[in-house]
């Protein structure tokens, strides 16, 4: 990737951030309902800023990873990323913010479903879970549709890692303990350190040309790694709904799972 390249894809992301920043997306899950976190101001802008039409310019895969780490850190809904595949992921029956086709894994690639009908159901997330019937067009996606998903999956992922860090390193600043700030003590600095470590690597992963399915299945584990160190050092607030970072810990765990269901073929 060429300097200019990359410093555009880094503007990119910025103004992506800022977006977000100005479009924040409210905390609508609670245990046990059906919940949908897509909010149609945030779309509108996203699109306005050229994200809905990033897969047709030729050096996308340059851009899509530093933009979707800034989806994650700013809790974007997931349907920004599944607009790349060009629709929800289709595992055994269920689908994320289904609308009138969703997208199933196939020997031969990724083929286009079309929804007969949905129905909403309880998850871990507020991802607007519905059970789908489905039937197949034949239709295949963009022949870069895939790849592009991959990165943007991972990207999202490592922004959500970035997210759940910043938090706890915020709380342990202001947080007192033992006569001084639990930043202070040696413990939570080394959890921090190996948190801000992985981080560091979910980032340099996304700009990689080889950033495919290994590279989410990693992403996966290293997010839920994070995020677990995290709550570590914020404590028991950490799980609470008015503390944040449940929000960043809970889309990493069921995310990862979605994703690995993808690669594998089969949700588990």
């Amino acid at each position: 990737m060429t300097t200019t390249l990359t410093k555009e894809a880094d503007a990119f992301a910025v103004t992506l951030r800022q977006v977000i920043a100005d479009h924040p997306v409210p905390d609508v899950w609670r245990p046990g309902s059906p919940s949908d976190d897509r909010t149609p101001a945030l779309d509108a802008a996203l699109a306005s800023v050229g994200w809905a039409e990033l897969l047709e310019d030729p050096d996308a895969s340059a851009f899509i990873g530093p933009a979707a780490v800034e989806l994650g850190r700013g809790l974007a809904p997931l349907s920004e990323v599944d607009r790349l595949l060009g629709g929800s992921p289709l595992h055994q029956g269920l689908a994320r913010y289904p609308g009138e086709r969703v997208i199933a894994r196939t020997p031969e690639g990724p083929r286009e479903h079309r929804v007969l009908g949905a129905q909403p159901v309880p998850y871990g997330d507020c991802l607007a879970v519905h059970a789908v019937q489905t039937e197949p067009t034949g239709a295949a996606v963009h022949p870069d549709a895939e790849s592009a998903w991959l990165r943007a999956q991972t990207g999202y992922l490592a922004g959500l890692a970035s997210g759940a860090l910043d938090l706890a390193v915020d709380h342990v600043k202001q947080r007192a303990a033992f006569g001084t700030t639990l930043s202070g003590l040696e413990g939570v600095q080394f959890r921090l350190a190996d948190a801000a470590t992985a981080v560091e690597g979910l980032r340099r992963l996304v700009t990689r040309e080889d950033c495919g399915p290994a590279a989410l299945a990693h992403a996966g584990q290293a997010a839920e790694t994070v995020v677990a160190q995290c709550h570590q050092v914020v404590g028991a607030i950490g799980f609470t709904l008015e503390f944040p970072l449940h929000r960043y810990s809970r889309r990493a765990r069921v995310l990862a799972a979605w994703n690995d269901a993808w690669l594998e073929g089969a949700l588990t």
